[in-house]
């Protein structure tokens, strides 16, 4: 039985050294799992070390009494699998924790000892019970006292191998050959009907060996006695489990620990971690320099490698702002003197001062005289713009600023800035407006307004919300209005917002996307072979001529532009029509830009053919009593002829039609006759515009 003395030594020790381990304790629920060995393996240059532990309370007690048993399978030699692999138990008897008796040494010079001596065989375990005396309160309070001995057990064996070795949880093999490659597994001698816990393993050789590395992205803040640690423990997790810090303050001639315990991560139950573990140190002094660095700790008690080394050295805070007790203007105009008041008690903490300077109040600060003497109260300042804002920035030791409120300084002026010229534009036929002029160049210049108007005399409209420093700008107008132009000007500004004059007006034309109007038709007439038209003239501004458009009516030809006749003009005469053709006449309006009305509704006009037209050629009758017939030829030589007509008659009666012939037909023979008859022949030629030629008549006595 471990010694009462002791017990109250070990519980000492979990309160004061590991109180902070709080986060691994207030974990979920242990035990949820099923019974299982968890193990890891490091080789070493000579030996392979395994270490392990059970995942539940229960399991972890149970096999304190039965014990584990370690297996060895050699899996390979020289690289080559083994078709037959040999299996060895390099435990006689299963491991259980070192007899309490063989403890009693260890725990005197090794806190680790004392805790997993306590956890393993003390009478008694602190641990917060819950209140109530019922059966069920204190079959919970057994649950939570056997949790705290299995997660303080497991704790103290990993942050030393040869405690977990006297728990019973580790095992050093030295019979291995570096030429070979084993698969270990763990397993308890807990009877089955008590506890089925599956087995654990691992597999490796010698020529796993690798060395420790160093600790990764380790950096320290310094600050008022104190320094605050970081670094990146989720990198290299599964090599160390905690850490030392080492202190030198004889520039690195020596290192000491700053902490007797090693730092362990109380992140490790947690979600959605950093990554990175944060310590803070208490320094001796201010203003000396001290050097870190750190080591980790492997679960198989190893000490890595050290960090690099950081150094540094605390400073006592600055707490207190500057503040500006005036902002003079010079008599010159050009100059202004800040002064401002400092705590005398606190230049300790003070480095220097800097002077920012801006044309706003709440931004654009940069530093216009930098490391300005701690003891120096007053600076002037030239260069001033139209505005100037001022704030002082006291910097101290440890780099922290602190800055005084803003003061304003605005020199005199009442100069206004140069009239824009130049001034050019163009629209698209989108209505986008781009314009431009010729950039001011004045120190205090701060920018321009665009104004813009449908008329030059009307008034103009600013639409410039703000003034833009640049000298183009982006417009967009609509094109659908009746003004065809639009008209800009624009006025500079500087900073003190005087205004120049105006720019001399811009006007430019609008693109002509609307058509103009089409015309109306008024009167037509059509005689002596010509057509004539008359029509009243759109009534657009912008329209320069009419098209007269032609067609045969009843046909497919496309229209035919036979004229344009320029604005004002409102007629025109058409001698090019054929009499008797049926014609469809429009007309289009065309404006400037070349854009054409719709087509008004068409006229139907026909000229009529009244033009005299010249008699037959020759009109001949002969008679021929032997075959009894009287021969008629005649001969026309007119364009356009239709056909011919034949008028007959008998004596005093009058003639009437008698024959129709084609226009190729220039002979008939008529054998309807009577003898000592006189017979009359009339003969009359027809065009294709209807007209008729002059009746010829003959007669003949048969």
């Amino acid at each position: 039985m471990i010694s009462k003395p002791l017990i109250y030594r070990v519980v000492l020790v979990l309160i004061v050294c590991f109180l902070p381990l709080q986060n691994v304790m207030a974990q979920e629920p242990i035990g949820s799992e099923e019974p299982a060995i968890k193990v890891l393996g490091k080789a070493t240059k000579n030996a392979i070390l395994l270490r392990w532990g059970a995942n539940t309370p229960l399991a972890w007690k149970r096999a304190n009494t039965y014990g584990y048993i370690v297996e060895r399978t050699t899996m390979a030699v020289d690289n080559e699998i083994l078709k037959e692999p040999i299996v060895k138990k390099l435990t006689a008897t299963p491991i259980v924790p070192k007899p309490m008796e063989e403890w009693e040494s260890f725990v005197d010079n090794n806190d680790n000892a004392a805790i997993a001596a306590q956890a393993i065989y003390g009478e008694g375990f602190e641990v917060e019970m819950e209140e109530g005396g019922n059966a069920l309160m204190t079959i919970l309070n057994q649950a939570k006292v056997l949790e705290q001995r299995f997660s303080f057990a497991l704790f103290a064996a990993d942050q030393d191998f040869e405690v977990a070795e006297y728990s019973g949880l580790a095992y050093s093999d030295t019979t291995v050959k570096p030429n070979e490659k084993y698969l270990y597994k763990v397993y308890t001698a807990i009877p089955e009907e008590k506890m089925k816990v599956k087995f654990g393993g691992v597999y490796l050789g010698l020529n796993d060996f690798r060395p420790l590395p160093e600790p990764q992205d380790f950096v320290a803040i310094f600050g008022d006695k104190n320094v605050m640690f970081s670094w990146n423990y989720d990198l290299l997790k599964k090599q160390y489990n905690s850490y030392i810090i080492e202190r030198s303050d004889d520039k690195g001639a020596t290192f000491e620990k700053i902490k007797t315990k090693p730092i362990v991560s109380l992140n490790e139950k947690k979600k959605k971690t950093s990554g990175r573990m944060l310590y803070t140190d208490s320094l001796p002094k201010n203003n000396v320099e001290y050097q870190y660095r750190i080591k980790g700790i492997s679960p198989f008690g190893e000490v890595g490698p050290a960090s690099k080394i950081v150094s540094g050295f605390g400073q006592k805070a600055l707490v207190h702002n500057p503040a500006i007790l005036e902002a003079k203007l010079d008599a010159n105009n050009t100059s202004a003197k800040i002064t401002w008041e400092f705590p005398d008690e606190a230049l300790e903490t003070l480095s220097h001062f800097e002077l920012n300077h801006s044309n706003q109040v709440k931004e654009g600060y940069k530093v216009a005289v930098p490391d300005i003497s701690k003891n120096t109260r007053s600076v002037t300042y030239t260069n001033l713009d139209a505005i100037n804002y001022f704030t002082i920035t006291a910097i101290g030791n440890d780099g922290n600023k602190r800055t005084s409120f803003p003061q304003m300084v605005q020199p005199v002026d009442d100069t206004p800035p140069a009239t824009p010229v130049l001034l050019t534009g163009t629209i698209d036929s989108l209505g986008v407006v781009q314009l431009q002029w010729k950039q001011n160049t004045e120190v205090d210049f701060l920018g321009y307004r665009v104004f813009r108007a449908n008329l030059e005399n009307e008034e103009f409209t600013q639409i410039t919300f703000k003034t833009i420093p640049q000298s183009t700008i982006t417009d967009t107008i609509n094109l659908k209005t009746l003004n065809n132009k639009i008209h800009y000007k624009v006025q500079a500004f500087d900073k003190r917002y005087n205004p120049s004059g105006f720019s001399e007006v811009l006007a430019l034309k609008k693109p002509d996307i609307i058509p103009p109007t089409p015309p109306v038709f008024e009167s037509f007439n059509a005689d002596h072979g010509v057509v004539k038209l008359e029509w009243t003239t759109s009534s657009s501004l912008d329209a320069v001529k009419t098209s007269v458009y032609r067609k045969e009516k009843g046909t497919d030809t496309p229209w035919e532009l036979i004229t344009d006749v320029n604005l004002p003009e409102g007629g025109f005469v058409d001698e090019l029509a054929v009499p008797g053709v049926v014609y469809l006449y429009t007309l289009v309006t065309v404006d400037e830009s070349g854009l054409e009305s719709e087509p008004i509704t068409p006229l139907t006009i026909s000229l009529p053919d009244n033009q005299p037209k010249p008699g037959l050629d020759k009109f001949n009758a002969l008679v021929n009593r032997e075959s009894e017939q009287i021969v008629i030829t005649w001969k026309y030589n007119q364009p356009k002829v239709l056909e011919y007509i034949l008028y007959k008659g008998e004596e005093e009666t009058k003639p009437t039609m008698y024959k129709v012939f084609g226009v190729d037909t220039t002979k008939f023979i008529d054998k309807k006759l009577t003898i000592n008859t006189t017979y009359t022949y009339l003969l009359q030629a027809v065009f294709v515009s209807g007209a008729k030629s002059p009746i010829k008549k003959v007669e003949v006595e048969y």
